[in-house]
């Protein structure tokens, strides 16, 4: 049996210890070491004085709430008398909620990359000189040697007997190792797009479909990325690969086929070994492929999960204003997992007491992979499908066996109410709306709440605050980009000018507060460099350069463009070396030299002409309101048709 830890450690020593430093915060990740032994200080300059002063060393612990790995590591370590009395004696030991600030978990995220080649993770574990100068970095460290690490224990005291030149000498070897080699492509010579493609293509895991051999994530820009592509070149390998991906995603243990949702991602290629967190972003994200590829393939499966899903977040995740909160835990009911896994005999018992034939009950666990000898460890079974051919009442019996479910206590949920996260649940039920229109309600519902506390009066945003608290902490690169993109959908949507007017003034703001001398940063201290990678959810910069091109086109601003076109083109290497991370920025490329196109007319018109502009298959089309009794089509350089809706649909068909 694998046995976990339970959030119940974190108030082990609730009423036994002093409260650290973290006390104040409002960050539940903080929060929940509040009581360590370890002498924890939130990221502050307070912290950094006390280093200096103190000549010591920093020790850094980045996580979030929902951690599977950092809730054992806190289990472990961080109330062990022995790891507090080195770490309080020898380092000044910082927690970092990395929901409540990306800017520092990014910058320290590619010192880890940078060292060794592959993606970092959580809780990530930063040793610092006093000089805030990286000397060593790792993920999760047990307290003793193990799971191919040095011991936490055995580490902190090798550190304790370094003094302050030592450090400085192995901050420096570190410093080496991050030098970027130059790369040597000959971009010019390349076609970028049809080479990113080919290597997307490559990395294609035929046998259990997404892309990779290892470790699976739902990875919405490299889908969305090749159903674009679809789109513009017709190239049915793009689509099937989409097709595969989500069928097998829906169909693994990744899917919550009970209630719906999907958990971050799985530790192996068959979809089946989740951890149990699910994520806010992770599921609006991956929603939008299900939508896109549902508009395509009309698949009522694609559809189930997409209505499920969101119903899933509005009953546990949303809060009485209709914001969302940002993620629940992997662990519950004492298990990881515990909430979402089954012993089968006592499952079976359960339905033949409410009334459901044994015959018809086994079929529906075997059909599920419920067995007796679980699938998940040797008692505990997660449900997952087997095959395509489902049992009689299979969802009379699967709701049967929902219901069965929720009398468990639902894991731990996150209150924090993260302006980004909640664009992209807003953009993704606007987009859902086609499926059930009360969707497009409720999400203008929560939009305008968003609005209203996470706006400030000059039309700058907040970036976070926990639940309905008054919000403090300034917004980041991401919040405008994914605020502005989800604005774009609602004017999409609705036509409504307010929208549109919104959204270009928190471009703006964003240009003014995060991009200095052609370079892009994700906070407003310039901290931390923006990129494109879209390794841990679509990148902000990449997200900011699409909203940047859709405004540039409907307001013909010459500005814009160039701000759009230097950022770019900065990323072309990275697009052909690294093209699974880089697939949004990828298909910014492919949006540019395809063209946005917009259709224009009066408001009567295009509401008139609402369907059939939706079924025009073109997949950069915008719409603006003008005073015109005529359509126009325009691109960012020319409006190339004029006339009835007839005749502009002819030209946008002969442009593409």
């Amino acid at each position: 049996m694998r046995y976990i830890f339970v959030l119940i450690f974190f108030s082990i020593s609730l009423f036994a210890n002093k409260p650290n430093h973290l006390i104040g915060q409002t960050s539940p990740y903080l929060k929940q070491h509040l009581y360590n032994l370890v002498d924890w200080y939130p990221w502050s300059k307070r912290a950094f004085l006390k280093a200096k002063k103190e000549h010591k060393m920093i020790f850094l612990s980045i996580g979030y709430s929902t951690c599977h790995w950092c809730h054992v590591m806190a289990k472990e370590s961080f109330n062990d008398k022995e790891v507090a009395k080195l770490l309080n004696k020898y380092f000044v030991s910082i927690k970092v909620d990395k929901e409540e600030m990306p800017e520092v978990d990014k910058y320290y995220q590619r010192v880890y990359q940078k060292i060794y080649h592959k993606k970092g993770g959580w809780p990530l574990s930063v040793f610092l000189s006093e000089d805030l100068k990286p000397f060593f970095i790792g993920k999760y460290i047990p307290k003793y040697d193990g799971y191919g690490s040095i011991g936490l224990i055995k580490l902190l005291k090798k550190f304790a007997k370094y003094d302050k030149r030592h450090i400085q000498k192995l901050a420096n070897k570190l410093i080496q190792k991050q030098i970027r080699v130059k790369n040597s492509l000959k971009i010019a010579q390349k076609n970028i797009i049809k080479t990113a493609f080919d290597h997307i293509k490559n990395s294609f895991d035929k046998k259990y479909k997404g892309f990779g051999k290892k470790a699976k994530y739902p990875q919405s820009s490299v889908l969305n990325f090749l159903l674009d592509f679809y789109k513009v070149y017709h190239d049915k390998n793009s689509l099937d690969m989409v097709m595969q991906t989500l069928k097998a995603m829906y169909k693994g243990s990744i899917y919550d086929i009970i209630s719906g949702g999907f958990f971050r991602y799985t530790t192996d290629r068959e979809w089946n070994s989740p951890h149990f967190e699910k994520m806010l972003y992770s599921n609006a994200q991956i929603l939008t492929s299900y939508i896109k590829a549902y508009k395509i393939s009309k698949d009522e499966e694609f559809k189930k999960v997409i209505i499920k899903t969101i119903s899933e977040f509005d009953k546990h995740f949303r809060n009485r204003v209709f914001l969302y909160y940002s993620a629940s835990d992997a662990n519950s009911n004492g298990l990881e997992g515990g909430y979402y896994i089954f012993k089968r005999d006592v499952l079976l018992k359960n339905l033949i007491s409410n009334g459901v034939k044994k015959d018809n009950a086994v079929a529906v666990l075997d059909y599920l992979d419920i067995k007796t000898d679980g699938n998940y460890d040797s008692e505990y079974a997660l449900p997952h499908l087997t095959s395509t051919k489902k049992p009689k009442n299979f969802e009379k019996i699967l709701s049967l066996i929902k219901d069965i479910k929720e009398k468990r206590i639902f894991p731990f949920v996150d209150k924090k109410i993260i302006t980004s996260w909640n664009a992209m649940m807003i953009k993704t039920k606007l987009e859902a709306s086609f499926i059930k229109p009360r969707y497009k309600k409720e999400a203008l519902l929560s939009l305008k709440n968003l609005l209203k506390i996470m706006q400030k009066s000059d039309g700058s945003l907040y970036h976070q605050t926990f639940d309905t608290n008054k919000p403090k902490q300034d917004g980041l690169l991401e919040d405008y980009a994914y605020l502005s993109d989800t604005l774009l959908s609602a004017y999409k949507i609705t036509l409504k000018a307010k929208y549109l007017q919104n959204a270009l003034k928190l471009t703006n703001i964003a240009i003014k507060n995060f991009y200095k001398n052609g370079k892009w940063y994700l906070d407003k201290s310039k901290m931390t460099l923006a990129d494109g990678d879209d390794s841990y959810y679509t990148s902000a910069l990449s997200i900011m350069l699409k909203d940047i091109l859709n405004l540039a086109t409907l307001k013909s601003s010459l500005y814009l463009k160039q701000i759009f076109t230097k950022t770019l083109f900065d990323f072309k290497s990275q697009m052909i070396t690294n093209s699974l991370k880089y697939a949004q920025m990828t298909d910014n490329l492919l949006r540019y030299k395809k063209g946005v196109i917009v259709i224009k007319s009066s408001l009567k018109n295009l509401l008139k002409y609402k369907k059939e502009i939706a079924e025009i298959d073109y997949p950069f089309l915008l719409k603006e309101v003008i005073k015109s009794d005529k359509f126009l089509s325009c691109n960012l350089s020319s409006c190339f048709g004029y006339g009835t809706f007839k005749k502009v649909k002819k030209a946008i068909a002969l442009k593409e």
